[in-house]
């Protein structure tokens, strides 16, 4: 299984509430940050498989803002991601590397 840099951080941060696009871009894994591009293109892949979906509101001035939420099928997705990584970490919570 191959987990996509940054989709479980988005669908993490996007559970509670809708966030905007510039919420994704702040995300750090490791010493990096997500790039635009990157953020973009997760968000594509997320809606296009239903983990996350769009909500547009309008502003006071008439803008159309668009946030993103975590999906009943995301929050699945997250709690799977949970179990796997009890499954590969030891009971000092060392990760450990799975060999098939």
């Amino acid at each position: 299984m191959i987990v996509i840099r940054g989709i479980i951080a988005m669908l993490q941060i996007a559970s509670d509430s809708p966030k905007s696009f510039g919420d994704f871009t702040m995300i750090s894994i490791g010493d990096r940050r997500l790039s635009s591009a990157t953020v973009s293109k997760r968000l594509d892949e997320l809606i296009a498989v239903k983990a996350i979906d769009q909500v547009v509101h309008k502003s006071k001035a008439g803008r159309r803002i668009i946030a993103y939420k975590t999906t009943e099928k995301g929050k699945r997705i997250l709690s799977l991601s949970k179990e796997l990584e009890g499954i590969f970490t030891n009971s000092k919570g060392i990760k450990v590397a799975f060999k098939p």
